[in-house]
C-alpha cells in the first residue's frame, strides 16, 4: 500500500467518525437515548460484547507480509460485536516493539465496518530484528485484547544517489560541499534519517558524518587540510558509507599543487654569547613558509648572511655562504647559528626559491654577550657600616658584571661570596648581568670589627687586543693595561688582615689553580698570590671590599683639644674624630647623627653658639674604610669633624651628642 492509499484510508476511517457522531444510519452512536438500555451498532447489533479479531500487516503494495521496511506497513484489526456484526467508532490502540506508529499515541478509531488501520514504519532502519504487535479494543466500556501478532523488521537497502562535488578542482586549502540522497534500492523513493559517513584519502570535512533529510538530501564541506593543518594537493578520494548495508562510493576531486605564496620569520628575540663566552655555542632561528594562509611543507627555501659580525657561520657549523633549505612539515625552516667571537648584530634573509620576491629578514638576533672580564666586575654595598651590637643587620652586596666590550654576562652566572664574620649568602646566578646576596651581622665577629668580604667568578682576564680579533692571543696579545701594569692574576686569598699578603698562619681563605708563572700586584681590591700565574686568558675574577661591624657606643679622639685650645676669646674652632670601636678602626653605624650644642653659663650680654663646619652629621650608608696609621687631627676623614664656637666665653659647655640607631651618647665639655 503507498502513501497515497494509506492517506486514503484514514480519510475514510474519519468520515466514518463522523457520522458515527451524527446518528447516520440510524445508529445511536456514542450516545445513550433517554434509559433506552442499550446503544445500537451501525447495523444495529447488541452491544453485549466487544470482539477483536487478529491483526493483518500489509506492504506498501498492500500484500500481506510479515516484514516490515524502511517503506513502512499497515496493521489492521476488524472490532465486532457479538453476532459477529463490525463496530464502528470503536477505539483501538496499537503497541509494538522497533516500530513507531502513524499517530502519535498509537491509537486510530474503527471504519464503518469495524475495521482499525494504523501505518508503522521501523524506529530504526538498520534494525532486523523480530518483535509483536498487538491491539487492544474499547467500547462501551468493554475492552478487547488481540493476541500478538509477530512480525520482523528488514534493514534498508540504500543505495547513495547523485553524489557529486560542487567544485572538483580545488586550489590547495580551498574547500567545495559534497552533496548526494539516499534512496530504497528497491523502490527509488528518496529516504530520511540514513546516517552518511565520509573519508578522504587527504582533507578534512566540517561533518564527517550527516543524517538525511528533507527528501533525503545529505550535504558535508571538504576542505583541502587534513587533521594537522597539512595542505593537501594532487588528486584525491571521498568516500561515502553508511552503516545499514548501503553499498560505498567514491569520488575525486583534483587540487592543485601547493604553491608557496609567503613566509615569515617566526623567531623571538635571540641573543647569543661569543663563541669564548662559556655560554651555549650555537643558537637558531625559523621562518615559516605558508600558503594561503597555512603552513606548507616541503618548500624550497633559499638562506643567506646578509650581515653578521666576523666569524659567524650559519646552517652548519663553518658555513659563510647560501644554502637552500626545505620546510619541514609545519611549514618551519629552521636555521642554526654559530657565533664567532666578535659581538655585533645579525639578520639572515630567507627568500622562497619559487618565487624570489618573496622573503623575510631575521630580526632582533645579536651576538653580544662574552664571559665577565677582569676590570668587568664592579660590587656595589646598601651600606657598609653595619651595626654590631644586634645580630641581623643587613647590607646588599651586588655585583654587576660585563664583559670585554661592556655587554652583560649570560644570564645565570653564577658568583660566590665569603665574608670574614657575620653570615652572607654564599652565591647568586646573574640575570642581566646582575644579582645580588646579604651579608648580615652575627657571630663571628672579628675583634677589630673589620669584615673581609670576598667575591669570585670564572671569567677572563683584562688584556690588550693588539690584533684586533676580539680573541686572545698569547704570542701577540698582552696581558696589561693601558698604563701598562700587569692584569695577570693567579691563586687569591681572602685578605682578613688587611696586609695584602697570604698569611697561612691566620688560616685565611686561599683558591688555588697551580699555576706557577709570574703575578702581577696583590692589591686589597683583588688580592692575588705571587709565583702562581699563566699566559692563559681565563682566571677566576675576584674583588674584596671590607664593612665594618661597629659598636653603637662611639669613641671619642681629639675632644680634649678642646679644653687646651679654648680661652676667653668670643670665637673658636675646634676639630675631634667619632669612631665605631675603641681602636678606632672603624666609624659609627651608618645612619648615625652627630651634632654640636652649648649652653650659656654666664651672664655676659653674649650667646653662645655652636654648628658643625665640616664632617657627616649623618653617617653616610657607605664610608671610607681606610686602616689608620696614626691617630691626629688630620687623618681619618671619614671621622673627622670640624665645629664652629662663636660668643662662647670660660664656663660655658659644649655638649657633643651621638645619636647612633640604638643608643644616644653625650659629651660635655665646660669651658676653661
Amino acid at each position: 500500500m503507498n502513501n497515497k492509499q494509506i492517506g486514503l484510508k484514514l480519510s475514510t476511517i474519519a468520515l466514518c467518525v463522523l457520522l458515527a457522531s451524527c446518528g447516520g444510519g440510524g445508529s445511536g452512536g456514542y450516545f445513550e437515548n433517554n434509559n433506552s438500555g442499550g446503544v445500537s451498532t451501525g447495523g444495529g447489533s447488541s452491544t453485549s460484547a466487544v470482539n477483536i479479531g487478529t491483526i493483518s500487516l500489509f506492504d506498501v503494495n498492500n500484500k500481506a507480509t510479515t516484514a516490515v521496511t524502511i517503506a513502512g506497513a499497515t496493521a489492521s484489526v476488524k472490532v465486532t460485536d457479538s453476532s459477529g456484526k463490525g463496530i464502528s467508532g470503536a477505539l483501538v490502540k496499537f503497541t509494538g516493539g522497533g516500530v513507531e506508529f502513524g499517530t502519535s499515541n498509537g491509537a486510530v478509531l474503527t471504519n464503518a465496518e469495524g475495521v482499525a488501520s494504523i501505518a508503522i514504519k521501523p524506529t530504526n532502519i538498520t534494525d532486523t530484528g523480530s518483535y509483536q504487535l498487538s491491539a487492544t479494543a474499547e467500547y462501551d466500556g468493554k475492552t478487547a485484547t488481540s493476541k500478538p501478532y509477530y512480525f520482523t523488521l528488514q534493514a534498508a537497502n540504500i543505495l547513495f544517489a547523485n553524489l557529486a562535488a560542487v567544485n572538483p578542482t580545488l586550489e590547495s586549502g580551498a574547500s567545495t560541499n559534497i552533496n548526494l540522497k539516499t534512496q530504497d534500492a528497491s523502490t527509488g523513493e528518496n529516504q530520511n534519517n540514513v546516517t552518511v559517513n565520509f573519508t578522504t584519502s587527504c582533507g578534512t570535512f566540517d561533518n564527517s558524518s550527516v543524517v538525511s533529510s528533507n527528501q533525503g538530501d545529505v550535504t558535508s564541506t571538504y576542505k583541502a587540510i587534513d587533521a594537522n593543518g597539512k595542505l593537501c594537493e594532487g588528486t584525491q578520494t571521498i568516500t561515502v558509507s553508511g552503516s545499514n548495508g548501503a553499498i560505498s562510493k567514491t569520488i575525486s576531486v583534483n587540487i592543485a599543487s601547493i604553491e608557496a605564496n609567503s613566509l615569515v620569520y617566526t623567531s623571538d628575540a635571540v641573543n647569543l654569547g661569543i663563541q669564548s663566552s662559556g655560554s651555549a655555542s650555537s643558537g637558531q632561528i625559523e621562518f615559516t613558509v605558508y600558503a594561503n594562509g597555512v603552513p606548507a611543507s616541503n618548500k624550497d627555501v633559499n638562506i643567506e648572511l646578509v650581515r653578521g659580525p666576523e666569524g659567524l657561520s650559519f646552517v652548519t657549523f663553518g658555513n659563510k655562504t647560501a644554502k637552500t633549505l626545505k620546510s619541514d612539515s609545519t611549514g618551519k625552516i629552521v636555521v642554526n647559528l654559530y657565533p664567532g667571537n666578535k659581538p655585533g648584530p645579525v639578520e639572515i634573509k630567507a627568500t622562497l626559491a619559487s618565487n624570489s620576491n618573496v622573503y623575510a629578514l631575521s630580526k632582533n638576533v645579536a651576538i653580544s654577550t662574552g664571559r665577565v672580564t677582569q676590570n668587568g666586575l664592579s660590587i656595589s654595598v646598601s651600606k657598609n657600616s653595619l651595626q654590631n651590637d644586634k645580630d641581623g643587620d643587613t647590607a646588599i652586596v651586588t655585583a654587576r658584571m660585563v664583559d670585554r666590550v661592556g655587554n652583560p654576562v649570560p644570564d645565570g652566572t653564577v658568583i660566590s661570596f665569603l665574608a670574614e664574620g657575620g653570615s652572607i649568602t654564599p652565591n647568586c646566578a646573574s640575570t642581566e648581568g646582575a644579582c645580588s646576596v646579604t651579608l648580615a651581622t652575627q657571630n663571628p665577629r672579628p675583634v677589630d670589627n673589620r669584615v673581609t668580604v670576598l667575591a669570585y667568578v670564572e671569567g677572563d682576564k683584562s688584556f690588550i687586543d693588539v690584533d684586533g680579533d676580539n680573541v686572545y692571543n698569547a704570542a701577540v696579545d698582552k696581558l696589561e693595561d693601558k698604563l701598562g701594569n700587569s692584569t695577570n692574576i693567579g691563586d687569591f686569598f681572602r685578605d682578613d688582615n688587611e696586609d695584602n699578603t697570604y698569611n697561612a698562619n691566620l688560616g685565611e681563605f686561599i683558591y688555588k689553580r697551580g699555576a706557577k708563572g709570574t703575578c702581577g700586584a696583590s692589591l686589597m681590591t683583588e688580592p692575588n698570590i705571587a709565583g702562581t700565574c699563566d699566559t692563559n686568558l681565563d682566571a677566576v675574577i675576584r674583588q674584596q671590599l671590607i664593612f665594618a661591624f661597629a659598636s653603637d657606643t662611639p669613641t671619642f679622639y681629639g675632644v680634649s683639644g678642646v679644653n687646651t685650645i679654648m680661652t676667653d676669646i668670643t670665637s673658636n674652632i675646634f676639630t675631634f674624630q667619632v669612631y665605631g670601636n675603641s681602636a678606632k678602626t672603624v666609624p659609627m653605624p651608618s645612619g648615625t647623627t652627630v651634632a654640636v650644642t652649648v649652653k650659656d653659663n654666664t651672664d655676659n650680654n653674649l650667646d653662645c653658639e655652636a654648628d658643625i663646619l665640616s664632617g657627616d652629621v649623618k653617617v653616610p650608608s657607605v664610608v671610607a674604610m681606610l686602616t689608620p696609621s696614626t691617630f691626629t687631627l688630620d687623618s681619618n676623614e671619614g671621622v673627622k669633624y670640624t665645629a664652629r664656637l662663636q660668643k662662647c666665653v670660660v664656663g660655658d659647655d659644649v655638649k657633643i651628642t651621638i645619636n647612633a640607631p640604638n643608643k644616644i651618647t653625650t659629651r660635655i665639655i665646660t669651658l676653661n
